[in-house]
């Protein structure tokens, strides 16, 4: 199976499109846009997407997790950071075989995410791809009207 997992905050502070809703809207709108836009690119791709977001600021003691428009979303415990979850992922999948990528234009993280064997793209590689899945669902929702 191959997956992408998408360091949240990361991304939306890399995406000027997000960035802006940050200022204009909320942070909530800003997560929100992200899970919508990365949802169409895995149903382009197959793949399965999971985004993660810290919860630092959080009283909440677990990890949550939801499946919110075929995209697994994770707010991590408080005192965890969304590193050591996408750390922990990308390790538990690919010991069972799946292809990772993770999303992130964190150093530190994409060193241990190859260390692991997984693949890294930056966040605005990521905007690139989302744009791209985006573009083929307008393709093909045109196709068939």
């Amino acid at each position: 199976m191959e997956r992408l997992i998408v360091d949240g905050y990361n991304v939306i502070h890399a995406w000027t499109s997000l960035k802006k809703l940050l200022s204009t809207a909320s942070l909530e709108a800003a997560r929100d846009e992200l899970i919508q836009r990365v949802s169409v690119l895995g149903m382009i791709t197959g793949e399965s997407v999971t985004v993660v977001f810290d919860a630092h600021h959080s009283t909440s003691r677990a990890n949550s997790s939801e499946m919110v428009e075929g995209v697994q979303v994770t707010f991590t415990r408080k005192g965890h950071s969304a590193d050591h979850a996408i750390e922990r992922l990308a390790y538990d999948a690919s010991k069972s075989g799946d292809i990772i990528t993770v999303a992130t234009s964190d150093r530190f993280q994409r060193d241990l995410v190859r260390g692991m064997g997984g693949a890294v793209i930056s966040a605005l590689e990521l905007e690139r791809r989302v744009i791209d899945a985006e573009q083929e669902m307008t393709r093909r929702v045109k196709k068939y009207q």
